[in-house]
């Protein structure tokens, strides 16, 4: 686990997991249509995307989500922006899982109808006790922040891994987001941004090369740095000393 930055208190929530036999690792090349390759280690590995509304977040994590051939992923598709004709669409976390318990492994996209905290709960919980899953977890921040922290989102984010869990968590408000998520994940993009909170605090984890994707007239520093174009993004590795700049 990575060093957290000065003035960031450890967060942790012990769990006593019942054991699950974790499957073997699959590494995936991602390829944006800016070819942005990365290796993404799926079932040991999390992922953060942060930015505004319709700076490209969904479409990279759609992107994610059709290149997981052969891997069981669950969305939690907050705002109904997920799409993929291999997937199977539901509308309650109850049906999804009976689906998953009787067909195995697929993708599938939960666009709730009862969009709520327990409804969220149920989907984290259901992915905690079955593991070997890929969760994408959209607006995240709308269940849980730092001054509201959930359990059954914790226990994917701190004890996901030895149960075969990648957590995808997808956020317009990174500053709001639990430490943790940033702590746990190895890859962060981080698109176009126009509060100056979130750019602060992206700022502790990333460097201040993320104050490029802010408008010129908001940044506190790199003020002559041209603007970026549209649907551009700042990706780090995390356990790299540096990022760079690509796009959807």
């Amino acid at each position: 686990m990575k060093e957290q930055p000065e003035g960031i208190p450890e967060e942790e929530i012990p769990v006593e997991p019942e054991p699950v036999e974790k499957e073997e690792k699959e590494i995936t090349e991602v390829k944006s249509p800016e070819q942005l390759n990365f290796s993404f280690v799926c079932f040991n590995e999390d992922i953060c995307i942060v930015g505004s509304k319709g700076s490209g977040k969904s479409y990279l994590a759609n992107t994610i989500l059709k290149s997981l051939n052969g891997i069981t992923c669950m969305v939690y598709d907050y705002n109904f922006q997920f799409s993929d004709s291999r997937s199977i669409l539901v509308h309650s976390v109850d049906e999804m899982f009976e689906l998953y318990d009787h067909a195995g492994h697929g993708h599938y996209i939960l666009q709730p109808f009862d969009n709520s905290v327990e409804t969220f709960k149920k989907f984290c919980n259901g992915i905690f006790k079955r593991g070997n899953i890929v969760a994408f977890m959209d607006e995240a921040h709308g269940f849980t922040s730092k001054q509201g922290r959930l359990k059954e989102f914790d226990n994917i984010i701190l004890s996901g891994r030895p149960r075969g869990i990648s957590a995808i968590t997808i956020s317009t408000r990174p500053s709001s987001l639990p430490n943790n998520v940033l702590t746990n994940a190895k890859h962060v993009f981080a698109f176009r941004l126009n509060l100056e909170s979130d750019a602060r605090y992206l700022e502790s984890w990333m460097g201040s090369e993320i104050w490029k994707l802010m408008p010129k007239d908001k940044r506190i520093k790199l003020h002559d740095a041209p603007e970026l174009e549209p649907y551009s993004f700042y990706y780090r590795n995390m356990d790299e000393p540096t990022g760079r700049i690509s796009k959807v």
